[in-house]
């Protein structure tokens, strides 16, 4: 089996040897993407027989733009798709941070009882300024087996000046108090 390269050849195959076939494909290939291509004739035992391969003569020649069109799309979903991780990313480090925030605030606020030696009973809620945020803390006390010690349930949340209503709880926090003649014994 012979190959030959050329730019230009005439192949003995009747189809492609009609002038008026050979000289349509030579106006396409003139006029379009064609002309990057080199026919490529591999010759067999019988000569009536040729079969037409094409190659690039330039490869590096540049894209087509169905090329760049693909490339494009896939560029987009990829840039779309990490937008989404970069934003979730930074909504859960944001929650992560006020959740912290929130933990420190219901811990001061169990010390300053502790601290004061509060009895508390039913329900109390204020608003309080801490790390930068204006936050609501809901106690609710509840007895328990023995009288000289109470159940606490604090709930801290984000309160919004500007609407001025509380927005979602962040956390909570149950924890026993003791009255005071009790601590001293």
């Amino acid at each position: 089996m012979k190959i030959k390269y050329s730019d230009e050849s005439a192949p003995s195959c009747a189809w492609v040897n009609n002038s008026n076939n050979r000289s349509i494909a030579s106006r396409l290939a003139t006029r379009s993407s064609l002309a990057r291509f080199n026919h490529v004739y591999v010759e067999h035992s019988s000569p009536s027989c040729v079969q037409v391969k094409r190659c690039f003569t330039h490869p590096r020649s540049g894209f087509t733009l169905l090329e760049v069109m693909v490339a494009l799309a896939i560029f987009a979903v990829a840039a779309i798709a990490l937008t989404k991780v970069a934003m979730q990313y930074t909504q859960s480090t944001s929650n992560a941070i006020l959740r912290t925030k929130a933990q420190f605030v219901a811990m001061n606020e169990v010390a300053m009882m502790e601290i004061n030696q509060e009895w508390l009973d039913g329900t109390q809620s204020k608003q309080i300024t801490s790390q930068g945020e204006t936050w609501q803390i809901d106690k609710k006390a509840q007895s328990t087996i023995s009288p000289k010690i109470q159940r606490i349930e604090l709930q801290v949340s984000l309160f919004n000046n500007e609407q001025g209503k509380v927005e979602a709880g962040v956390t909570n926090l149950v924890f026993f108090n003791y009255p005071a003649k009790a601590r001293t014994q």
